[in-house]
């Protein structure tokens, strides 16, 4: 049976012993965040674009909607 109260500190990583490993340290980080940053911006983008596709498709279909109601209308 897996102890429920382990932490994960196996994740972590090991305290900096000098300042060129914490200099690394906080790069590493920096990096791993521009990345997910990066990510998340794409996905952000992504959505807006596909929303920004179905709106235009929505006023298309009034559009048709609306001529075709004058039409009818004559």
């Amino acid at each position: 049976m897996t102890n429920l109260k382990t932490t994960n500190t196996e994740f972590l990583p090991r305290e900096p012993q000098n300042p060129q490993e914490l200099a690394d340290l906080v790069q590493n980080t920096m990096t791993q965040i521009q990345e997910k940053f990066g990510q998340m911006s794409d996905s952000i983008m992504k959505r807006i674009d596909d929303l920004g596709q179905q709106i235009d498709g929505l006023e298309r279909n009034i559009a048709q909607v609306i001529a075709n109601t004058n039409a009818e209308a004559s």
